[in-house]
C-alpha cells in the first residue's frame, strides 16, 4: 500500500472515531452520586426529602421526570436544561434549576458538573423515571 493511502485511511479512521465517540458521549454520562440525607417530612404524611450531591461527566441525562419537586444548585460547572414546552436554559456555578413534579426534561453538560440536589418525593418511590 502506498504511504499516502495509508495516511489517508488513518486520518479518515481518526475522524470517524471522533464522530462516533461524541455521539456515544451525548447518549449518556457517567455519574457519581453521594446521598447526604433521606428523611421523612414531619407534618407531610407519606412525603420524604432526599438530598444528594451528583458529580456528572459530560453528556446528557436523557429525557426523564421526577414524581416530586426537584431543586438543583450548581456547585461547579454548568448545566443546560431542556423541558418540553419551555425555553432551554443554562445554569452555571451558583445558579439553580427547578423541576416541577412529572415535568419531562433532560439536562446536558459539555464538561464535568457537580450538583447539590434536593427532592421532595412520595415516600419509597423512585426519584427519577425515564421518559418514553
Amino acid at each position: 500500500m502506498k504511504p499516502y493511502i495509508a495516511a489517508l485511511l488513518l486520518a479518515l479512521g481518526g475522524v470517524f472515531g471522533a464522530i462516533v465517540n461524541s455521539e456515544l458521549a451525548a447518549q449518556g454520562r457517567s455519574n457519581g452520586t453521594t446521598r447526604l440525607l433521606k428523611k421523612d417530612l414531619e407534618g407531610c404524611q407519606g412525603k420524604e426529602v432526599a438530598i444528594s450531591v451528583l458529580d456528572a461527566g459530560p453528556g446528557t441525562s436523557g429525557y426523564h421526570h421526577h414524581p416530586g419537586e426537584s431543586f438543583t444548585y450548581i456547585l461547579e460547572g454548568a448545566q443546560t436544561r431542556e423541558a418540553r414546552g419551555e425555553a432551554t436554559t443554562t445554569a452555571t456555578s451558583g445558579g439553580f434549576i427547578y423541576d416541577g413534579p412529572m415535568q419531562i426534561h433532560r439536562t446536558e453538560n459539555t464538561a464535568r458538573v457537580k450538583l447539590l440536589i434536593v427532592r421532595v418525593l412520595d415516600k419509597d418511590k423512585p426519584s427519577t423515571i425515564r421518559a418514553e
